[in-house]
């Protein structure tokens, strides 16, 4: 597909007066976008990502530069954005959980009777070991940690 009328501005464009073709722009680049996540976060996050970086892209298209054909720089940076919020509020996390040794996703699975001041000592110094780690070294230790 190539010319004016088949770029994706020309695209964003018609999703102003038409919402519904807007999934053309998904249906070209969503596939990138996921793969992008995906290797970045892991395949879980990536679908989480995707959507919010098309429902962004959706709900800021009236922003979008007519100058550029293609939106899949947009996209990228949409994307980017995100993950970048998803790796800063993990390693809060991890930083809050070195700091108060309480996992409220783990503390379920801890019996909390004598062993929770044991568990949140150990709970605290993963927390604050896995905070240290570099982004990509945390991903793939927690990937093996958590998903075998």
């Amino acid at each position: 597909m190539t010319g004016a009328r088949f770029d994706d501005a020309a695209v964003i464009a018609q999703s102003l007066d038409r919402p519904e073709r807007f999934s053309e722009l998904y249906r070209r680049h969503a596939r990138d976008i996921h793969r992008y996540a995906a290797r970045r976060l892991g395949y879980s996050a990536a679908d989480d990502i995707t959507a919010d970086t098309f429902l962004s892209a959706f709900r800021t298209r009236a922003r979008y530069d007519p100058a550029r054909a293609s939106a899949k720089p947009w996209l990228y940076g949409i994307a980017a954005n995100l993950i970048g919020k998803h790796r800063r509020s993990e390693v809060r996390a991890l930083r809050a959980l070195a700091r108060t040794g309480q996992d409220p996703v783990a503390e379920s699975w801890v019996d909390r009777a004598d062993s929770r001041v044991v568990a949140q000592s150990v709970h605290a110094g993963l927390a604050a070991a896995l905070a240290g780690l570099s982004a990509g070294d945390r991903h793939v230790l927690l990937l093996v940690a958590w998903a075998d």
